[in-house]
């Protein structure tokens, strides 16, 4: 049995705006009958509400207005959350594997512990995240602002980062595989950068593995 609930008895606290709680309750009837059923939450405003440990699997949430709103240990796999507004939102232990989230405003969304697989950032506003201990595996970066991103202990293995600012810290993340493709910025090390996470590269040790890795802007500070 799934941990995730499908139940509108489960919803910790309803979004403020009457159209985004008509959506979901529309929602919830119609997963009584039919179990593939999605929400379809574009542009509708959820802020207020606490959506977390519910199955949001596949929801498309377009363009939505999710600031604040609570997604912790929630499952949004599949989720379409481009455009959406999510500063401050918290998914932190949240599923989010193989989400579109391109060109999504993150400014201090927490995604601690989130598991974000092949998710599409590219183009997104993630400074100020928390993405520590999230697992980022063939994730995408392309053009995103991670300024002062918190990426420590972090799986970054075969993720694209690059074309913008670079995160502030990445002190053991892994990154085996990782692609940069003209990434800069300041970040703070060491980081691990072998197939089984043993060898850790820290300052000019880790700027020339930067470098070799397309990312010759990259400065370690730490």
């Amino acid at each position: 049995m799934s941990r995730y609930k499908r139940s509108a008895t489960d919803v910790v606290r309803w979004p403020d705006d009457p159209d985004a709680r008509e959506a979901l309750e529309e929602w919830f009837a119609a997963v009584q009958s039919d179990s593939t059923a999605y929400l379809s939450g574009d542009f509708l405003d959820f802020r207020g509400a606490d959506l977390s440990r519910l199955d949001l699997t596949g929801a498309y949430l377009a363009n939505s207005r999710l600031v604040g709103v609570r997604f912790e240990d929630a499952n949004l796999g599949d989720a379409n959350l481009d455009n959406a507004e999510l500063r401050g939102a918290d998914f932190s232990f949240a599923d989010l594997a193989k989400a579109e989230m391109v060109g999504c405003s993150a400014e201090n969304a927490r995604f601690r512990s989130a598991r974000l697989f092949s998710v599409q950032f590219d183009e997104a506003v993630l400074a100020g995240a928390d993405l520590s201990h999230a697992i980022l595996n063939s994730a995408k970066f392309y053009k995103t602002d991670l300024r002062d991103a918190n990426l420590e202990h972090a799986s970054l293995r075969w993720c694209t980062l690059g074309g913008r600012t670079m995160p502030a810290v990445l002190t053991g993340a892994r990154m085996v595989g990782a692609q940069f493709e003209g990434a800069k910025g300041a970040v703070v090390g060491p980081v691990l950068v072998d197939e089984g996470a043993t060898r850790s590269l820290a300052g000019a040790d880790l700027e020339a593995w930067f470098a070799e890795h397309g990312a010759e802007s990259v400065q370690v500070v730490g």
